[in-house]
């Protein structure tokens, strides 16, 4: 997409979101830069700058995902215990007193203790930015709303991306900016935080047992099936790419344009591809069919093997589309679910657990996905498109039990937002 394509593209997005909600999209923006700007370089900016040996860059970064599972939750329940609006602030200025951290990493004893926290911090920020959107967008509109996010956040993920690209071009010193550039993103964002209208704690504490949510057997059933559904990125971003790289005779200069063309169809689209989730059935059958094609792509990469080279080619782009398509309405049903099965009382540490299926899919999913695929070819996919029809036949019944065990709620009477401190 040329400047003007994107410009127009930002604009019509801000213009879908309304009152707070184009607060939340302008530091969603904002974050998306700095975390497309390191994450994009990080790889290079640890061995080269700060010195560290590939394998141990590799051990933090996984130690960093793994982080995730505790952080999800906790923070999820501080997010009803402290409120959402003041633990996001807090949590943001952290994270940029984190990165600043960073140019006195070189050294593993150092590294490991920063990632970790880091990661734990960053994962921490999830659900106090969904409760935040449940908390100042109206019902009918969240999941819209949620799409529009999603897509202003992968316009600027890939804006920070081809940032870090140009400034790795211009060598070590113009490197060792990338984590201060992230860290100023987040002061920014917590500036943009401390503007929207303060939210009260929620209620979270009277008359419910913390962690909670790790006692509900059908949300957690929930959770499950959608880590299955969810194993798309893990394809677009390991399985694929290694797979056209050790399996076929395909040029690896077609890798970088899959996931471009990936991000621009994401970007474009998520917002019409969420349209009738906003309802636990539509949310339900959204995932649904994700899962479909999801089997549908990995058939036609499982008869990569069987063509020539135009053949595979043909076959590899045709799967991309349709994971991208499954991105898309997975993505799109995450969004209803979450903000349908949360219970009112207890909303940031459902939805904080309910992100685990994104852990999940990021600290094991590349793992299995190039295990099966890079290492059995056709077999492998084949296995993979079980994983997926698997949890394309769990979610509904999964999905129809946790709702059963929502509490009756009644609207809330309007509360107008107190000014922000």
């Amino acid at each position: 997409m040329g400047p003007t394509v994107v410009k127009t593209f930002i604009q019509r997005t801000f213009s879908s979101l309304r009152g707070p909600a184009r607060t939340l999209g302008a530091l969603h923006f904002v974050d998306s830069l700095g975390n497309g700007l390191f994450m994009a370089g990080s790889a290079v900016y640890f061995i080269t700058v700060a010195g560290l040996p590939a394998t141990v860059v590799g051990l933090g970064l996984s130690l960093a995902g793994l982080s995730g599972f505790a952080a999800s939750i906790v923070f999820g329940r501080l997010t009803d215990t402290v409120g959402a609006r003041r633990l996001l602030a807090v949590l943001l200025l952290l994270l940029a007193g984190a990165y600043a951290l960073y140019p006195a990493v070189h050294s593993p004893a150092a590294y490991f203790p920063v990632v970790v926290v880091t990661g734990a911090l960053e994962y921490g920020c999830g659900p106090a930015f969904g409760a935040l959107i449940a908390e100042l967008v109206p019902d009918g509109e969240r999941v819209r709303a949620r799409a529009a996010l999603r897509s202003l956040f992968n316009a600027g993920f890939s804006a920070g991306a081809l940032t870090a690209a140009a400034l790795i071009s211009l060598g070590k010193d113009t490197l060792s900016l990338l984590p201060l550039g992230n860290g100023l993103t987040f002061l920014a964002a917590a500036a943009l935080v401390l503007k929207l209208p303060a939210t009260d704690a929620r209620a979270a504490a009277d008359g419910t047992k913390p962690f909670g949510v790790l006692r509900d057997l059908p949300f957690l059933g929930v959770i499950g099936a959608s880590s299955l559904l969810a194993l798309h990125s893990a394809v677009l971003l390991a399985g694929i790419p290694l797979w056209i790289v050790r399996n076929t005779h395909l040029p690896h200069g077609i890798v970088p344009l899959i996931l471009a063309v990936n991000t621009v169809l994401v970007v474009l689209f998520q917002v019409a591809a969420a349209r009738g989730s906003e309802t636990l059935n539509g949310a339900t059958r959204a995932a649904r069919r994700a899962g479909l094609v999801s089997v549908l792509a990995c058939a036609a990469l499982a008869a990569g093997r069987f063509t020539g080279s135009w053949g595979t080619g043909a076959l590899a782009l045709t799967a991309v589309l349709l994971f991208t398509l499954a991105e898309l309405w997975q993505s799109a049903s995450g969004f209803g679910l979450g903000f349908g099965l949360a219970p009112e009382q207890a909303r940031g540490e459902y939805l904080g657990a309910f992100h685990l299926h994104v852990v999940i899919q990021a600290t094991l999913g590349p793992a299995l996905v190039c295990f099966l695929a890079v290492g059995h070819d056709s077999l492998g996919w084949l296995a993979l498109a079980a994983f997926f029809l698997a949890g394309t036949a769990a979610i509904g019944p999964c999905v129809a039990r946790a709702r059963r065990n929502l509490p009756t709620q009644h609207p809330e009477p309007t509360r107008r937002p107190q000014p922000a401190a």
